[in-house]
């Protein structure tokens, strides 16, 4: 890969990555309705699935990681390239403004739905009650934050400590900045959902700020991606180590903060798989097509959408499916929801201050024809 064709046009396949990695949650909460995890809407009746949900606990290890260190690295492009007015303007149409009109009705959704399941009474003081919580919206919340909050000069700072660290160290630095904020979250859990999202955003602006980096230093990217930390088969040891992890918590039933080791472990892997993923994807060279544009394009607002559906369906369909396909019940969740979320954005994109409201741009109109014109 040659720096200076790095993120020269736009590169499909690296936004064809940060919509999977935004759709893959669907699948995410959806299996959190397996026995096993903690502080859900519903826990089905369902036989555990120890291999199942650590392959889905590992994949969400890195999943945001990836998607913030992707972000990241858009910025610094769009900055680069267009100027901090059109980076701030972008980011209100894109990120603000579909967290306001999303803000507007989830969390009353979300009580109204959560109000079912417990089969509690709705009243007004628990709606408003609702509006204290961010439920899947918190990422929006953090993108935020990183975007207006934290100047740009800050980051381009950054960028430049980074360059002058070698690869290895470069990634210990990261790994060991990301397990501090994760302990200080650790620490304020009890808190409430607004104080835990501040140390949950520091960690993920770590990612956010090395995506922005290795975009500012792309000259130095033929040596980063040639390093020894990006081999294949040790990016893929470190995976399986996690993956084995997160099966031995779930499998032994572990609830102590031992449970948090899996975690610890895996973020060595989601900051080398963070850069083996960008340049992984970058050489895809991949060609859009119908299929690759829809799925990029709707992939915030099927996000937005499937989480009410998701735990609907999840309460929904416990009793129709047996209690031995655990596996089979979170595949058809997600794909439910899936398609009455992607019914949901074909109708916003229709209209065009729906579209708006949720970062899209309004389906064009079809050209009069020729006929009509005569007319």
């Amino acid at each position: 890969m040659e720096h200076r064709t790095f993120l020269s046009k736009r590169n499909i396949g690296l936004d064809f990555l940060r919509a999977i990695l935004i759709l893959e949650g669907v699948l995410y909460h959806a299996a959190r309705s397996l026995p096993g995890s903690n502080n859900w809407y519903y826990v089905a009746d369902k036989n555990q699935a120890d291999i199942f949900s650590a392959i889905i606990e590992f994949i969400h290890t890195f999943r945001m990681e990836a998607f913030f260190f992707l972000s990241g690295m858009f910025s610094a492009m769009v900055f680069a390239r267009k100027g901090a007015q059109f980076f701030l303007n972008n980011r209100c149409k894109r990120v603000l403004l579909p967290l306001v009109a999303s803000f507007a009705f989830i969390p009353g959704v979300m009580y109204v739905i959560t109000a079912a399941i417990k089969g509690e009474a709705l009243s007004l003081e628990g709606l408003l009650h609702g509006y204290t919580y961010l439920h899947h919206l918190w990422f929006l919340v953090s993108l935020s934050a990183m975007s207006f909050l934290i100047p740009g000069r800050w980051y381009n700072r950054l960028a430049q400590g980074m360059r002058r660290l070698p690869f290895p160290a470069l990634v210990i630095a990261l790994i060991v900045a990301c397990n501090v904020f994760f302990v200080v979250k650790f620490l304020v859990k009890d808190s409430g959902e607004f104080i835990s999202l501040i140390p949950v955003t520091a960690r993920f602006a770590v990612y956010y700020a090395a995506g922005y980096a290795l975009y500012l230093n792309s000259d130095k990217i033929p040596q980063i991606s040639q390093s020894w930390l990006l081999n294949n088969l040790l990016v893929a040891a470190l995976g399986l180590i996690s993956l084995l992890a997160f099966y031995v918590v779930l499998h032994q039933h572990i609830t102590s903060s031992l449970k948090y080791v899996p975690v610890l472990i895996s973020s060595v892997f989601s900051v080398v798989f963070s850069y083996w993923l960008v340049f992984t994807f970058e050489k895809l060279r991949m060609k859009e097509n119908a299929l690759v544009k829809g799925i990029v394009d709707s992939a915030l607002v099927i996000y937005i959408m499937h989480y009410p559906l998701v735990i609907t369906g999840a309460w929904l369909l416990d009793d129709y499916i047996p209690d031995n396909l655990s596996v089979t019940y979170v595949f058809i969740n997600t794909l439910v929801a899936l398609c009455l979320s992607t019914l949901l954005y074909l109708v916003i994109k229709q209209f065009s201050p729906l579209s708006v409201l949720f970062g899209l741009k309004p389906a064009a109109k079809a050209a009069p024809s020729l006929a009509n014109q005569k007319g």
